[in-house]
């Protein structure tokens, strides 16, 4: 089966993830994700974000808006000053020879956040499942997450992260000797002295400005590296995800954008005046590419810290171990099969299997084969009827019937039906197992049944037994016609098996097909027990011609043809069954 299983149990569960009816729905389940801290992803914090150095062209404008601004407080200071006579005597003249620029030994403006909220992070669809592989310990691949994906419900108006935090934007400037030039670069700060100028600071200062901001997030996408393997062994044994790695998306470029609406200035030393500047100088940073450059990669942290990503691993592994205790049935610790097959599948695919042969063996889950028998309508196996079953000429004790014919054969017990662990195996494209009938004891109640009194129906009691009328035609003497007799038989049938090979396709379990490769029934003529009633002279004999070896043989070929005749049949039925008890179970 390979990557095959795991691609159908995956594409099942990514149409309950993107369907808001779903109770899997993805949004729904990350809104219960913890965060490291203790908090959840409705908002995610953290506690600082450095963003480092804004560079480029949008960097050169940042550093040299808040160098003018600053400049003009150191005006406004050098004015005061001067008209101060204790301090006018330590100032140069004028400021004219001077000229503010970024300074030479920190030339770019830098940036952080702090107190970071990222909020509607939970509005998240997920992709295909690619670069699936296997190892030793089971699978590795990669899912798509694409943030904002949904538009409805709780998140019409959140279909965009919103980041909110606090900021500070910083930029080193100095007074530099004015070059006389037509020069814009930094420079170094001048030598010359210039005292009592209050709210600045002579001849280079690191001017910060700081506020609050709410920015908007689109095309955010991530690459999550998923890894399934089994955890413990033998009967004990769990299926675990991992997250190993979360990452932009390759090939997709988020953007970041900051609103002037939206962006808070906190004026505590420079001129209100300037507020705009400032403002001007803090959108151009943030809304900068060296910014959102950053910023991506602060989102990628934040989501791939190790302490989130163990939270995303055990959602992940809580919601895989819902949906197959939803569908399957939940296991008891050590109540796993732990039989093989051979060649030994992967421990992924055994697990799974194993699972599917406990299910099959608990009387309380919706694959219990009594439950699956009694489900089928199409065909009715309960009670399974055979029009017609023409067992041919016969000859008993000399006596010779030129037809025997049974009618209206109708099969009782069905329902008593196991599946061993032992005896099924898993094949590269299904399933070869083997059906024992009549072996269950204590007539256990039957999953999703209701008889008259609106109780649960039980198992029947073994055997399996075979009711209906027969025939038997004497052959005509001169001109007289057949002489018929007839009557009722009831054949009983001593632990039968029926040997099957169920072979799976179908993308999903929305679109699962079962075929069934083979159908035989398992029983010999010595497992066969007959009887008749019939008012006849002759019903020893009859009773003698159905208990011998040879009519019994007939009978058994008969029943054989019959129920492999009918495999197509009975194959479409079980996968409806299949598909409605797995999206019953999806569904609640």
């Amino acid at each position: 089966m390979g990557t095959a299983l795991v691609n159908f149990v995956y594409t099942t569960m990514k149409k309950r993830l993107n369907n808001p009816g779903s109770r899997y729905w993805l949004p729904t389940l990350l809104k219960e994700v913890k965060a490291p801290d203790g908090g959840t992803l409705t908002p995610l914090r953290a506690a600082e974000w450095k963003l480092g150095p804004i560079g480029g062209e949008q960097g050169t404008l940042v550093g040299d808006t808040i160098a003018k601004a600053w400049w003009t407080a150191v005006a406004d200071a050098f004015d005061d000053a001067q008209g101060r006579e204790d301090e006018s005597k330590d100032l140069p003249e004028d400021l004219d020879a001077f000229t503010p620029r970024r300074s030479e030994a920190n030339p770019l403006p830098t940036l952080s956040f702090s107190s970071v909220e990222i909020h509607h992070l939970p509005n998240a669809a997920v992709g295909e499942l690619t670069g699936l592989t296997e190892d030793s310990d089971g699978y590795r691949g990669s899912v798509r997450i694409t943030l904002g994906a949904h538009h409805c419900g709780e998140w019409k108006d959140r279909d965009q992260i919103r980041i909110k935090s606090r900021y500070l934007l910083c930029q080193e400037v100095v007074a530099a000797d004015d070059p006389d030039d037509d020069s814009t670069g930094p420079l170094p700060p001048t030598t010359t002295v210039a005292r009592g100028l209050k709210g600045v600071s002579w001849p280079k200062q690191v001017v910060e400005g700081r506020g609050t901001l709410e920015l908007t997030a689109r095309d955010l996408a991530f690459d999550v590296q998923v890894a399934l393997r089994v955890s413990g062994r033998g009967p004990g044994r769990t299926l675990a995800a991992r997250v190993d790695s979360v990452s932009l998306a390759a090939g997709v470029t988020p953007t970041f954008c900051l609103d002037g609406k939206d962006l808070t200035i906190e004026d505590e030393w420079t001129d209100p005046k300037l507020i705009e500047s400032w403002k001007r100088a803090a959108l151009k940073a943030v809304n900068s590419p060296d910014a959102g450059r950053e910023l991506r990669a602060a989102m990628e942290a934040a989501l791939s810290d190790p302490g989130q990503r163990d939270e995303f691993s055990m959602v992940v592994t809580e919601q895989l171990a819902a949906a197959l205790d939803g569908v399957l049935g939940p296991v008891s610790t050590g109540a796993l099969p732990v039989e093989g097959s051979d060649p030994r599948p992967g421990p992924v695919e055994q697990y799974l299997f194993d699972r599917v042969r406990h299910a099959v063996n608990s009387p309380t889950s919706s694959f219990y084969p009594p439950a699956v028998i009694h489900s089928l309508d199409d065909p009715v196996l309960v009670p399974y009827r055979i029009p017609l079953l023409d067992l041919g000429p016969q000859s008993v004790e000399g006596i010779e019937l030129s037809a025997v014919r049974l009618h209206d054969v109708t099969v009782h017990g069905l329902p008593n039906l196991l599946i061993p662990p032992e005896d099924a195996r898993l094949t590269a494209d299904g399933i070869d197992l083997t059906l024992r009938l009549g072996r269950i004891t204590d007539r256990p109640d039957i999953p999703g049944t209701r008889g008259a009194d609106g109780s649960p129906l039980r198992v029947p009691e073994p055997p399996l037994v075979l009711t209906g009328r027969f025939e038997a035609d004497f052959p005509p003497s001169g001109e007289d016609e057949d002489d018929v007799l007839s009557g009722t038989f009831k054949a009983s049938l001593t632990r039968p098996s029926l040997a099957a090979g169920l072979v799976f396709s179908g993308p999903d379990a929305d679109a699962l097909e079962i075929s069934l490769r083979s159908l035989d029934l398992e029983l010999t003529a010595e497992e066969v027990t007959v009887d008749v009633t019939t008012g006849d002279l002759f019903r020893e004999v009859i009773r003698g011609l159905f208990n011998s070896t040879q009519v019994k043989t007939v009978l058994l070929h008969g029943m054989r043809e019959r129920t492999a005749a009918r495999k197509d049949e009975i194959a479409a039925g079980l996968s409806t069954a299949a598909r409605g008890i797995i999206a019953a179970h999806l569904t609640q």
